[in-house]
Order: C-alpha cells, then structure tokens, then sequence
C-alpha cells in the first residue's frame, strides 16, 4: 500500500511564521525569499531553523491537538459531557466520527509539512562545509541533528495516533516515512518498520547535537531555568539558549527512550532512560523538580518547569486556547479524584483548581508569563518511569520500585509503592504517567503501548486498536 504524500515547495514559510516571533532571532521578514538567499549564509540555516520550531507549535500538532487537546481527550482526562463535538469524539475513540475525520487529517497534513522542511533543511546543509557556518563544526552539527530529531519526533507522534502500538503486532503498513525531499510518494511501513528508522533519526540526532550541549555550550542547558526558557540577551548567543525549546542532548535521549520503549527494544530504551537519570538530581544536576512550594500558592508553577526536556514554545498559545476553549470549561474527569488520595500528600494535586475541576497548567497565569507559551513534550520523570520499566520487566522488581518511588516521593508523596505483583505494578505505573502527565498529551500512548485497559473509576476501557485514528481518506 502506498500513501500519496502531497509535495509540499519549501518557500518562504520561515518568513511568515517568524514575523510575530523575536525569541530566538530578531529577523525583519520580507514577502518572499528564495531558496538561494534564503540558506546563502549561516544565519540562513537559523532562520529555516526556528521556522519549523514555529510550525511544530501550531493548533494542528503541539499547540493543541498532540498536548492538550486530542490526544488528552482520548486519555479521557476530561469530563467529556463539558466538551465540544470534536473532542467528544477523541473521548469516546469514536475517530471515524466527521467531528473529528477533519482534524485528525489536519494532523498528518502538518506533520508532513513540516517534515518537508526539516528534509528541505537536511538536503541544503549536506552541501555545506563546517567553515561556512559562525561556530563551524559544532553549529552545524547542532541544527542538523536538531532537523533529524524534529523529523523522527513528528513521524513517531503520527505513528502513535494512525498505527496499531507494536505490542499488536500487526503487519499492515499505516504510516510512510518520508525522508527525502522533494518527494511526491512513499511507501507506507508497518509499525515495526517505521519505529527502526525513528530510533535511528534519535540516536544520529544524539550524536550531532551533543558536542554543542555538552562541551561548546553547556551553560544554555546546564545553567538551569534562566537560561533554558528565559533565555540570554546576547544577540550573537541566543540562537544557542532556548534549550528547553529546543530538541537537545538530554531531551532527544528521552525521545530515544521512549521511542525504543514503544518499540520493544528495552535494552536501548534503558540505556538512553539511565543517560537521561544521569543528568537528574542523582547525577550531574543538570535538571530537577519543582519543589512543593512553588506549586501551593498564587504564583503557583502551573506547569512544573525544572523537570521539562522538550517544550516548545508559541507566543500565542494563551490567545489560540481561549479561542478555541470559548464558553467551554474542559473539565478534568472526575476520576482524578482517585489518582490523588485525600490521605497522601502530591503536590502535583497542587496544579488541579479543584473548586472547577480544571488544570492550572493551561490556563493564563498573570505571574508566571513564560510557562503561559510553552508546550511540554517530555518530562526528566519519564526517564524514570521507563528506567524503571525495564528493570521490571528484567526481574528486577526491588530496584524497579526503588525508581518508581524517587518519583513518587520527588512529588510529595511520603508512602512507598511496595506491591511487585504484574498487576499492581503496572495499574501504578499508568497512574503516574496519568500523575504526571494530566492534560499533556502523553498518557493514552502509554496505555496503547502496553495494551492496557484504562480504568477509571467503575468504568474500564479496553485500548486494542480503538484509539488507532484512520489513515486520512485522501492518503490511502
């Protein structure tokens, strides 16, 4: 089976998506620029760069659908009676239904769009030698290897909503991969298939970015929230700061991490969880957690920032939410209650308004301006969960639990999780990521991934394929 992916000319998109956005490089945009002009210079590449970052945060993929909106209404983490028609249907895995057909085609149209820049961008830059580049070796290395993960990121998400999880081990090809630019058609692959060359786009992407995160520019990930999501006002540096906004060393191993996880491969998913832990409170400190107090008042961090590896990052967002929310309240599903005890502490609870059953975490906040634009992808917390998974699944359940609990007490939490038993280990692994990862977009992969029933409150939800959206009409 082939998919007829449209052949989308790389024009100037870069100019029209950045003429509202100065965070990472103050350009004055003109109507149209060739592509000549466009990459004749290094600062060409940035500008392509931060262009597809701009167009990673639209409504269709990480500015709605692939956090907050979608995907978190198939995870039913909201009281689908407050939402509107189309996340109703996510809701009730009714994704054959017209109210959402749309969207979800919307999805893969801009998925694709954006992979074939990240293509366009990976052909131009072959051609070019270190010295033509501000920082040489180290610069180019770094937006390549950036271009690589954006294109394994948005393919693994597509994965993730129109395939079967690799668990069921269906044969069928779903999703193309599409790495060549310009191309009119690709052959669509099979789950398995397509999750080979994810890992391999995440472990080339590793490799590249690493000399800039690690040894050029360490400090614009090291040197914590600042520098992550606030930034530099060094105009010649800023393109290399941003790192929380950016797919960098330690959050495209978290990618790595969860993408070998989805696939099967525990061996390599431990290896790039543990190298993500190493960067952690335990290790070289890098990242941490947001520590209670600042999640229990009025300027409360709704979106608990220090732990972030990957989000990205929308001027508009608050703007785009309250358009699209309108009079409606989205409502968390009342079976949050349970996730969260009255007799045990979770400062995570901290970020629920439970007088109107809403997450914190999208609305605005007058205080904490800069999480009102961010996106969260990935979480340092996963690292653990997976860490955690594979020694599980290896037998060892005393050390699988030792790291489900840092979790569970970094959060407040003053009781350990004892229970080894397949049952009871998995039911709290999945309330974790629920835990964790409320209204973010995350949670009903890690159901479809280890085809377990959702369980909420009474009500239990078999996974199977049910929340496997069809492929778009006009791509079969």
């Amino acid at each position: 089976m082939k998919k007829n992916i449209r052949l989308i000319i790389f024009t100037a998109f870069v100019m029209t998506v950045l003429s509202s956005c100065t965070k990472w490089l103050d350009i004055q945009p003109t109507d149209r620029v060739s592509d000549e002009s466009l990459f004749s210079d290094s600062k060409g590449f940035r500008t392509a760069l931060n262009g597809i970052y701009q167009l990673v945060a639209a409504p269709q993929l990480y500015g709605r659908q692939l956090t907050w909106g979608i995907n978190s209404a198939m995870a039913n983490d909201y009281y689908s009676f407050y939402l509107n028609d189309e996340l109703k249907s996510a809701s009730n895995a009714d994704l054959k239904n017209n109210n959402i057909k749309g969207s979800l085609a919307d999805i893969w149209r801009k998925a694709y769009t954006v992979i074939a820049n990240c293509n366009k961008l990976l052909s131009e830059i072959e051609s070019k030698d270190d010295s033509f580049f501000q920082y040489g070796r180290s610069e180019k290395n770094m937006i390549k290897g950036e271009a690589l993960a954006l294109r394994a990121l948005l393919h693994f998400d597509l994965v993730r909503i129109f395939s079967p999880a690799a668990i069921r081990n269906n044969q069928e090809p779903f999703v193309p991969y599409q790495e060549i630019y310009p191309a009119h058609i690709a052959e669509a692959l099979t789950t398995k298939e397509i999750m080979v060359r994810i890992i391999r786009d995440f472990e080339q992407a590793q490799a590249l970015v690493e000399e800039n995160d690690l040894t050029t520019n360490p400090l614009y990930l090291s040197g914590g929230l600042v520098y992550r999501m606030d930034g530099t006002s060094s105009q010649d540096l800023v393109f290399f700061t941003f790192r929380m906004n950016r797919l960098n060393y330690v959050g495209i191993n978290a990618l790595l991490a969860r993408a070998a996880m989805y696939a099967g491969d525990y061996a390599k998913a431990k290896k790039a969880a543990r190298l993500v832990y190493d960067f952690g409170p335990d290790g070289k400190k890098w990242f941490g957690f947001t520590p209670e107090y600042l999640t229990n008042n009025v300027t409360r961090s709704q979106k608990l920032p220090e732990d972030l590896l990957l989000a990205f990052y929308d001027p508009k967002l608050i703007t785009n939410i309250k358009n699209y929310r309108g009079n409606l309240t989205f409502q968390l599903n009342t079976s949050y209650q349970a996730f969260f005890p009255a007799a045990e502490r979770d400062y995570r609870r901290n970020i629920i308004n439970t007088s109107d059953n809403v997450s914190y975490k999208w609305l605005e906040s007058i205080s904490q301006t800069s999480q009102n634009l961010i996106m969260p992808v990935v979480r340092l917390s996963e690292a653990y969960y997976i860490y955690s998974e594979c020694l599980y699944r290896e037998g060892n359940t005393t050390d699988a639990l030792i790291f489900l609990n840092k979790i569970r007490s970094a959060r407040g939490k003053s009781s350990a999780f004892q229970d080894i038993t397949e049952n009871g280990y998995y039911a709290e692994l999945l309330l974790e990521y629920r835990r964790e990862y409320m209204s973010e977009g995350q949670t009903i992969f890690a159901y479809k991934r280890l085809n377990r029933p959702m369980v909420l409150g009474n009500q239990t939800i078999e996974v199977n394929d049910r929340f496997t959206a069809p492929v778009p009409e006009e791509e079969r």
